[in-house]
């Protein structure tokens, strides 16, 4: 069964969907229908989750070796199954097969994939999924509904706008819901009241580049801490609003989560970076210990409280360690 992505909310809801194909190159949608599916397996008891990213030399025995440990352990568990290419291949296909055959209660099965050509949709892996699941394809926006779902997100953060202003943004994001997303948020934490002003709001997206968000969370991912370190001066000297940046941080963050949830150790060079920092000592961070995913997120919390002044610190000192700390785990 195919649905969209306006429907899966309802669908969820009302009955366990599994397996799932989310598929498109749409990604916040694409993100979105994730996250809706992965929060209501958790509602349903579905408390573990084993991603499975079907990369070049993997071995889809670990599918079938995932439901017999599922039958053994009595565990309920989602699986998240991401196909880069959208193409298994023939292990890949009778794999997916083979276990959509023999499915039980105590899984359920996400898979993720770009947008599938003509030949994929009318594979044998596809159909069998379709006959016991449900397929959901994600579409782009075209310029009429970009223009509605801005105007819905604004008025979610309790923004008023003219025609004027979601036509502007509009034609900046170029379809991008992704993008518009990030500048809703921008406007959001750097508007001073809910009437948005349209000079104001042209000067903010304009001068997007300025602020660099995407730079530093470009740098971040790549782990030079050198960089980090100068674009954060840089940024503090700019007066860019901190709750931005933490923001901005705070999703990468979670993306790191999503994606590699066990711990990262810290290397000698990461310590004597850290060490060079005369406001990083032995009391900030335990360079010989190991560093969780999940207590970045406790990073994130202190950081906005310092932020809000409930906590003390300089918040631009601890934007930059939060910034070296995700680098640390990427």
């Amino acid at each position: 069964m195919q649905i969209r992505f306006t429907q899966l909310r309802d669908k969820l809801s009302k009955s366990l969907i599994s397996p799932l194909l989310v598929s498109g190159d749409e990604p916040y949608q694409h993100m979105q229908a994730c996250d809706m599916y992965r929060a209501r397996a958790k509602e349903l008891g579905f408390s573990e989750r084993k991603v499975l990213t079907s990369e070049k030399n993997f071995d889809w025995a670990e599918l079938e070796q995932e439901k017999n440990n599922m039958s053994l352990f009595g565990e309920r568990i989602l699986i998240d199954l991401r196909i880069p290419n959208g193409k298994p291949g023939a292990s890949g296909s009778k794999a997916i097969i083979n276990f959509l055959h023999d499915m039980h209660e105590d899984v359920m099965l996400l898979i993720q994939a770009p947008r599938l050509d003509r030949n994929v949709i009318n594979s044998a892996w596809v159909k069998a999924l379709d006959k016991v699941g449900v397929m959901l394809r994600i579409w782009p926006l075209n310029e009429m509904e970009t223009r509605k779902w801005i105007q819905e997100k604004l008025r979610a953060k309790k923004l008023n706008a003219s025609n004027d202003i979601i036509e502007f943004i509009t034609q900046q994001v170029e379809g991008n819901l992704l993008a518009a997303m990030q500048e809703i948020e921008k406007i959001s934490l750097i508007s001073q009241n809910n009437n948005l002003d349209s000079n104001a709001i042209r000067s903010i997206i304009s001068n997007s580049s300025h602020y660099s968000l995407n730079e530093l969370m470009n740098v971040v991912i790549k782990g030079d801490v050198a960089k980090i370190i100068r674009i954060i001066d840089s940024l503090k000297k700019e007066d860019v609003a901190p709750p931005l940046l933490l923001w901005g941080l705070t999703e990468q963050i979670r993306k790191l989560i999503e994606t590699k949830p066990d711990q990262a150790v810290i290397s000698t060079d990461h310590k004597n970076a850290l060490q060079n920092m005369c406001f990083l000592n032995q009391e900030n961070i335990d360079t010989n210990s190991k560093l969780k995913m999940s207590d970045l997120l406790k990073k994130c919390a202190h950081v906005d409280r310092v932020i809000k002044g409930r906590s003390y610190g300089d918040s631009w000192q601890e934007l930059l360690k939060l910034s070296i700390a995700t680098r640390l785990s990427v």
